[in-house]
């Protein structure tokens, strides 16, 4: 899930036969329509942002299943993307997922409103791990908090720190030859929101009865396969305090034979990553694709 806005997806909304069906589905299921609510708002991770990428991402699954080259074999869902593999899977039917994401999402507003309103998540690349190794153990020397939130790349991290050293971070990262990209407010997988972690958990995920899934998931924490109800689970919760790491899921990928994958929603970054291009034949499965008529 990047960024999600109304002008990325409004058109995609309505024309698209799949879309209609399941936004349609939403909204009777949240109470609002999710088109209206995502025109009117102005926050690109909002509930809306986040219900419709998860809703916009099963629409352009379905709608795209006639253009595949043959049979799934494995699905993964990077951070945010976890809830939509999930229910791809069959972890959650449809409308108990449409739920739970929304859930969610008012969950973490109300604990980042709360809490650790002076963490934020910074993304950067060209930084060699050795180079951040030099970058963190400055923090820790200044006793700045900080933790590896994502690993993108072999040199692009994503790393959550206090709000008041993030300009001497980034300084510091243009002076290494870096290239800062953007900052994440509310913050993101970080060990210090466990207490998110079991909010969710204890008020949320236990009112729903997880199934095993469908198909394998790959963790996008660890690279495991995710089998049964209770890996999905912890998988599931994992994503608030547990970095995310896209080379892990590349490489049990590569270990399990795929060699093209479909990457699905508004993709702006993990099609273009080294490690994706250098180890797979990558498909993009974007809304704009299902407005285009089919050859």
């Amino acid at each position: 899930m990047g960024p999600s806005r109304f002008a990325d997806f409004g058109r995609f909304m309505v024309v698209n036969r799949q879309a209609r069906k399941l936004f349609g589905i939403a909204d009777e299921v949240l109470g609002y329509r999710v088109f209206d609510a995502l025109r009117q708002s102005e926050d690109d991770y909002a509930e809306v942002a986040q219900v419709t990428s998860f809703v916009a991402s099963l629409a352009l699954v379905e709608w795209s299943g006639p253009e595949l080259p043959g049979p799934v074999g494995h699905c993964a869902g990077v951070s945010f993307g976890k809830m939509a593999a999930a229910a791809h899977a069959g972890v959650l039917p449809f409308e108990e997922a449409v739920r739970l994401v929304a859930e969610m999402a008012r969950c973490e507003h109300e604990y980042f409103t709360e809490q650790h309103s002076d963490i934020v998540t910074h993304s950067f690349v060209k930084v060699g791990s050795d180079t951040l190794d030099e970058l963190l153990a400055e923090l820790a020397a200044a006793d700045e908090w900080y933790e590896i939130s994502s690993y993108m790349d072999r040199d692009m991290y994503m790393v959550s720190l206090n709000e008041r050293a993030l300009d001497g971070f980034k300084q510091r990262i243009g002076a290494v030859g870096g290239y800062s990209l953007y900052t994440m407010r509310p913050p993101a997988h970080a060990s210090i929101f466990g207490p998110l972690r079991e909010r969710v958990d204890q008020q949320l995920l236990s009112g729903y009865r997880l199934r095993d899934p469908l198909l394998p998931i790959v963790s996008d924490q660890d690279g495991s396969l995710v089998t049964t109800a209770e890996q999905a689970r912890d998988w599931i919760l994992g994503g608030f305090t547990r970095p995310m790491r896209w080379p892990g899921v590349v490489d049990t990928l590569v270990g399990q034979g795929v060699r093209r994958i479909s990457i699905v929603g508004r993709d702006r970054l993990l099609r273009r990553l080294k490690c994706t291009v250098d180890n797979f034949a990558t498909t993009t499965i974007a809304p704009e694709s299902a407005l285009k008529p089919r050859s």
